[in-house]
């Protein structure tokens, strides 16, 4: 692999860096339209009332909404979320097309290259964070206390 000068590094790092902000942007607009999936089905299957008022969580705030309204309230955002989403994956591949383009060997690139590359990012807060090892070894199950326990047969046994 030919060594990449520090102009293109900066663009890659760009471009990988957009593809990931599309990426997260994706999964929130997904979010949104599944709560909204599931608010409109309530309604489908009657779990809502068209006809009572109902309350919506929106930004920040509770609006109380005549049930028809509300209704349609949620379908014109979930039709503009779905707009979103499609226009958010277009970037995305294009977005995606550029960075092959400007370095078609990103997807050579082993995961453990990857995440060497992320941690050396991050800033320097590893004095105060534990460590993904000491992390493993805390998370990890300790058998240690179980070595003194001698099998009995207590409930069998009436001596």
């Amino acid at each position: 692999m030919a060594l990449l000068d520090r102009e293109r590094l900066c663009r890659i790092e760009e471009l990988a860096n957009q593809v990931l902000q599309t990426q997260e942007k994706l999964v929130e607009l997904d979010r949104q339209r599944n709560g909204r999936r599931e608010a409109l089905g309530a309604f489908r299957r009657g779990e809502a009332n068209v006809g009572s008022s109902q309350w919506i969580a929106t930004q920040g705030q509770f609006i109380r909404l005549p049930g028809k309204t509300a209704r349609s309230w949620l379908t014109r955002q979930q039709q503009d979320t779905e707009q979103h989403i499609a226009a958010a994956r277009n970037a995305l591949k294009v977005q995606l097309q550029d960075l092959l383009a400007e370095h078609p060997q990103v997807t050579e690139l082993p995961a453990g290259v990857s995440s060497l590359l992320l941690a050396e990012r991050r800033p320097a807060q590893a004095s105060s964070e534990p460590t993904e090892q000491a992390d493993r070894k805390r998370n990890a199950l300790d058998y240690s206390r179980f070595d003194k326990i001698v099998a009995s047969d207590s409930e069998g046994d009436s001596s």
